[in-house]
């Protein structure tokens, strides 16, 4: 009978030892198993917040522009031994005849009356922005001086223009449009042409004589086609030039004038009769030459 005691508690000690090894394995997969699942979930916490995560300074600039705008150098950030003026070229692309004014140390504002051309302080005056033909009034926003005149974004191109520094682009945000009128700027709505040297295509149909302003490299430019074209003609001819950033002006015979050479060249036709409404993008001496 010892003997069988003896036996029968050596047998309970090994299975007493047996379930303790199997414990503790069991305690070490699982500890393994909480330290694979850790480096998970830190490791898709840092993939989420390199790739998913924006910096809180980038969050802000896409709620204050939730529109692409097109910003572009100064008007007057020309050489400095520069002195105003408009110089002429003509030239041709794609079989589209082009009339190219540089404009020299000038800048831009917006006016309702046609300057005269006693005034020797502007060099160019053109038409803007398009007057409705229901109600003779201008098409889309417009801003005079900060004064918020007409509304609508049927065209989504833009000029803006503050401290008589222009600034060019394709957006149907107010947010340009308000900054002009916060400080006392001007702003009206045209047909984008050309955006970051891309062609803009507009559902403007026919043939016409075309009118635009333009940009390349750090100048601006007026740009005049002197044979009719189509708009995405004249706009790809613009691009293929070199011209990076263009904006659609009042085309077709509408009177302007500017000033080469110290002489008044008439542009278009000049009609008897003129609207309240009627509007001029017009380019002053940006520096004093007294």
């Amino acid at each position: 009978m010892r003997l069988i005691r003896e036996m029968r508690e050596r047998s309970e000690d090994e299975i007493e030892v047996l379930g303790s090894a199997r414990r503790e394995n069991d305690s070490r997969k699982w500890l393994w198993i909480g330290i694979a699942l850790l480096f998970v979930l830190v490791l898709g916490f840092c993939v989420w917040k390199l790739f998913f995560i924006r910096p809180v300074e980038e969050e802000g600039t896409l709620l204050e522009e939730p529109a692409p705008e097109i910003s572009v150098a100064d008007s007057t950030s020309l050489a400095g031994d520069e002195r105003p003026c408009v110089t002429f070229e003509k030239d041709s692309i794609n079989d589209v005849v082009l009339a190219i004014y540089a404009l020299h140390q000038l800048k831009a504002e917006l006016s309702l009356a046609l300057p005269d051309t006693s005034d020797t302080s502007v060099y160019f005056v053109l038409q803007a922005a398009d007057i409705r033909r229901d109600n003779l009034q201008i098409l889309g926003d417009f801003v005079l001086r900060g004064k918020q005149l007409a509304r609508g974004k049927r065209k989504t191109g833009f000029c803006a223009i503050r401290n008589g520094q222009i600034t060019l682009g394709n957006s149907a945000s107010d947010v340009m449009k308000d900054d002009c009128v916060v400080r006392q700027g001007d702003f009206f709505r045209q047909y984008p042409l050309v955006m970051e040297g891309e062609v803009i295509v507009n559902g403007l149909k026919g043939k016409a004589l075309r009118r635009a302003l333009a940009r390349r490299g750090d100048r601006f430019y007026i740009v005049a086609s002197l044979n009719r074209e189509s708009l995405y003609d004249f706009s790809e001819a613009l691009a293929d030039y070199g011209f990076t950033n263009a904006l659609y002006l009042v085309g077709g015979t509408s009177y302007g004038w500017c000033r080469m050479d110290a002489r008044v060249h008439e542009l278009g036709v000049r009609r008897g009769k003129t609207l309240p409404s009627h509007n001029y993008l017009v380019f002053r001496s940006a520096i004093s030459l007294e």
